[in-house]
């Protein structure tokens, strides 16, 4: 048994096993993102959780197989708080292609999704857990510190930071979010695509799937001739990135947006 499998997951309520059954099987009933991707490009979901979010019993293995299996080429892994469950899914992700059930060329870049004093931020391409309750700001600062990119998730979002994406220098901003299901919201966030105060920041797509039938509702197209985790970096630095939303994403945006608690 592997070690994703052996470990339990982080949700410590009880009836989150049954939820999610129920949920990926209403997702179900939406299809299937279809991810399009131009010649000589990579699909990149740069925002998943995994069982060790409180929030999600996705296990690592199936995300990976779920991903590939979309026509993915790499995923991120931002699980809440700590950077555990993107550190096992890069270990699972060696073991899977070791097996062949994964191809070589698929990346895994590790991440984390950080509680600032005001709402979410992410980081990319970092390794350790950063401080938290922080401002904005001030956690930009720790993940540039730490090596990583930040980016500014889901800004117009419950959770997100809102108007204080300006307020910081963002490595990216997240336009395109599988998790903003209010239709003024998801169009708030892909105003920033075009707003001059962020003309320095790389604009993507994620997901943010809680469950496995999400994964690739939103994503990112990169644009980078290296195949590699330096290769990602550097299109994110460079700006070479669009973010994209699913026909499945906006079937779920039309049904769940229906529901406030849900906006």
């Amino acid at each position: 048994m592997s070690t994703s499998q052996q470990r339990a997951p982080h949700c410590s309520r009880w009836w989150f096993g049954t939820w999610d059954r129920l949920v990926n099987g209403a997702l179900g009933i939406c299809g299937e993102p279809k991810i399009v991707v131009p010649n000589g490009r990579l699909a990149v979901d740069f925002h998943l959780h995994t069982s060790f979010s409180h929030c999600s019993t996705s296990r690592p293995d199936d995300i990976l197989l779920r991903a590939s299996a979309l026509g993915l080429t790499a995923i991120a892994v931002m699980d809440h708080h700590y950077v555990e469950g993107a550190l096992e899914t890069v270990r699972r992700a060696e073991e899977l292609k070791r097996l062949r059930m994964l191809p070589e060329s698929f990346l895994v870049v590790p991440g984390v999704e950080l509680n600032s004093t005001i709402g979410h931020v992410g980081a990319l391409f970092v390794t350790e857990d950063l401080p938290e309750k922080l401002r904005p700001e001030k956690i930009v600062r720790a993940i540039h510190e730490a090596g990583g990119l930040a980016v500014a998730v889901h800004p117009y979002h419950s959770s997100g930071i809102g108007d204080a994406v300006f307020d910081a220098p963002f490595d990216a901003v997240e336009i395109e979010c599988g998790s903003v299901f209010d239709p003024r919201l998801a169009q708030r966030n892909r105003t920033l695509a075009l707003d001059p105060r962020l003309a320095q920041a790389a604009k993507i797509g994620g997901s943010d799937a809680h469950y496995l039938k999400a994964v690739g509702s939103c994503y990112t197209v990169v644009d980078t001739e290296s195949v590699s985790i330096e290769g990602l970096r550097a299109a994110i630095l460079s700006g070479k990135c669009s973010a994209h939303s699913t026909d499945f994403a906006g079937r779920l945006q039309k049904i769940l947006g229906l529901v406030p608690k849900l906006r």
